[in-house]
């Protein structure tokens, strides 16, 4: 008769209280308190239809948790907007608009704290900027400037309002750059160099602890990683679809991409847990150049909003990711 040791390699363990459930998948233990044989499952992660953004844009920034989320700025047809919303996790409120209207930004930071970087302007010459503005909650103020970045959009942002990090981007005259700068929440200072010229790149993590992956030139392949201590930057985990223009939130040990350009449009989502990068369910629109944001527990990701996007059309759908439910089950006999 086959034993469950025979087929898992290792006994049942006897507990006196049940693990969490997201621990104890792929294990049975016996509970001695409750007198019960257990295990534990796993759900599907799954992308759901959010409310939609109130206009019809791509290339906005964003900064936030799905519950207390921040958007600006994008491109509709013809023009780049400055308009700001807030969004509870069920209706997006118009707040105070930003002093510049931009669209290829980045942001960081959260609803109460964010900071908006980089971007183009058709009105401006050059068209790109490195206009830097934070929010406090209620209104936008000019902040200094990235002067080694001085006409760069479509960058790399990560980090806090007061401790952020800018990642390469692309800039005037046309072209990718390497430049990488650090924010100590009144100025920047530049840092090492990432090891490739890339805009658009996938970016998540801390000051002292990111990771940047993916990006564009070129659109294949484009898969490579590269991790962050603070000082320089070393080789990384690389992702499943290569691919720019992309959702991404997270921290260095738990993070979670979403659509972006491969050049086609994509709705692949990837999670990371430290090590390795996992394909799980796809978004409902494929879309790129969306803004994002993630809610977590402990900084992991646990919910995620994937707003706008789209290349050529704009686009105001919103999804929404909710992480795999784990449930501990009890053996039966009937």
């Amino acid at each position: 008769m086959a034993t469950y040791k025979g087929i898992k390699g290792v006994k049942v363990v006897t507990k006196t209280s049940d693990p969490t459930a997201s621990e104890a998948v792929g294990t049975v233990w016996y509970n001695s308190t409750g007198v019960a044989l257990k295990y534990a499952l796993q759900g599907t992660g799954a992308w759901a239809t959010g409310t939609n953004f109130p206009a019809s844009v791509n290339q906005a920034g964003g900064a936030g948790t799905l519950t207390t989320y921040l958007a600006w700025g994008g491109s509709d047809p013809g023009d780049q907007r400055d308009e700001t919303f807030k969004y509870d996790g069920a209706t997006w409120t118009a707040a105070n608009s930003r002093n510049l209207k931009i669209s290829g930004t980045s942001g960081l930071g959260t609803q109460t704290a964010a900071l908006g970087a980089g971007g183009y302007n058709t009105s401006l010459s050059p068209v790109y900027t490195n206009a830097c503005e934070e929010f406090d909650g209620t209104c936008w103020a000019t902040a200094n400037v990235d002067s080694a970045k001085p006409s760069v959009g479509y960058i790399g942002l990560t980090g806090t309002q007061t401790a952020g990090l800018s990642v390469a981007g692309y800039g005037s005259p046309p072209g990718q750059v390497s430049v990488c700068s650090e924010y100590d929440g009144t100025n920047w200072t530049t840092t090492s160099a990432y090891p490739s010229a890339k805009s658009n790149i996938f970016s998540f993590g801390i000051q002292t602890a990111a990771i940047g992956v993916g990006g564009a030139p070129p659109y294949s392949p484009m898969t490579a990683g590269f991790n962050y201590d603070g000082t320089s930057w070393s080789a990384g985990d690389s992702i499943n679809t290569g691919r720019t223009e992309g959702a991404q939130g997270g921290i260095s040990t738990s993070a979670m991409i979403a659509g972006g350009a491969t050049p086609t449009l994509s709705a692949k989502t990837e999670k990371y847990d430290g090590s390795s990068w996992t394909e799980v369910g796809d978004l409902g629109t494929a879309r790129s150049l969306s803004a994002s944001g993630y809610s977590s527990a402990s900084g992991v990701p646990t919910a995620f909003i994937c707003v706008t996007g789209g290349v050529p059309a704009k686009s105001n759908v919103v999804e929404e990711w909710t992480d795999p439910v784990y449930t501990v089950k009890t053996v039966t006999v009937s």
